[in-house]
């Protein structure tokens, strides 16, 4: 969510620039691979924590893969350990030997294969946040491309405003600083902030450089969320 760059943002107070509040992470959750949805556990509003089970897909097709997967393994194993006794016993050849080993290997890896394809099943919370848009729905067919989005997770921390300040603001602004951040409808849910990134280059076309601050989120303010417009207030003073 671009904020306003302080050129064009700046207020008539010379160290008050407006912003956005925004969040780093805001991703789309789609399927990994192509599969029937059977459960959903979340909806819009739901508070996930990373990992969280959102929704299975029909495992049963998958299941069976790696039951023969599995099968398949214990056999070429079985073959590669009897291969092993021959030529122990000076009776087999090792070029069979090395055949049986190879068997058995491609079979380990197609049952590993068949297990992670399984655990794809299972679509889960890349990271903790909030369900903001929920497109999925049971019965839905869904395909590996991960054309068709199933959920929106949007982290809710950290907070974060991002101010660009004219090149004139480079010695005045330090990492650490502390800000005072106002919503700007909702000036009683004002709050402070931190400096936390101040950018090493300065834009030519507009003189301004980028600096985003985290913001301290204070209880039972529910206008601190993510979109919603803030003036940020830096300490005055002369540039050090």
């Amino acid at each position: 969510m671009a904020a306003v760059p302080a050129a064009l943002g700046a207020s008539p107070e010379d160290n008050v620039f407006a912003s956005h509040l925004m969040v780093d992470q805001d991703v789309i959750v789609s399927a990994r691979i192509t599969g029937i949805v059977e459960s959903i556990t979340v909806d819009r509003g739901s508070a996930v924590t990373q990992g969280q089970t959102l929704a299975t897909l029909d495992p049963r097709a998958l299941d069976a893969d790696v039951r023969e997967a599995k099968e398949d393994m214990d056999l070429r194993k079985a073959e590669y350990d009897r291969a092993q006794s021959l030529v122990d016993s000076k009776v087999g050849s090792v070029q069979d030997l090395d055949s049986k080993k190879a068997q058995w290997a491609v079979a380990v890896a197609r049952w590993e294969k068949t297990k992670t394809q399984r655990d794809y099943a299972v679509i889960r919370a890349p990271f903790a946040g909030v369900v903001t848009e929920k497109y999925a729905r049971v019965g839905q067919k869904v395909i590996e491309d991960g054309s068709e989005p199933l959920f929106k997770i949007t982290a809710t921390d950290p907070l974060l405003a991002r101010v660009y300040l004219r090149e004139e603001w480079l010695l005045r602004v330090r990492v650490g600083d502390r800000v005072e951040v106002v919503p700007e409808r909702f000036p009683e849910a004002k709050t402070t902030g931190e400096v936390r990134f101040i950018s090493p280059t300065v834009d030519p076309a507009s003189g301004t450089f980028q600096v985003m601050i985290q913001v301290k989120r204070q209880p039972g303010q529910p206008a601190l969320r993510p979109g919603v417009a803030v003036k940020v207030k830096f300490p005055e003073g002369k540039p050090r």
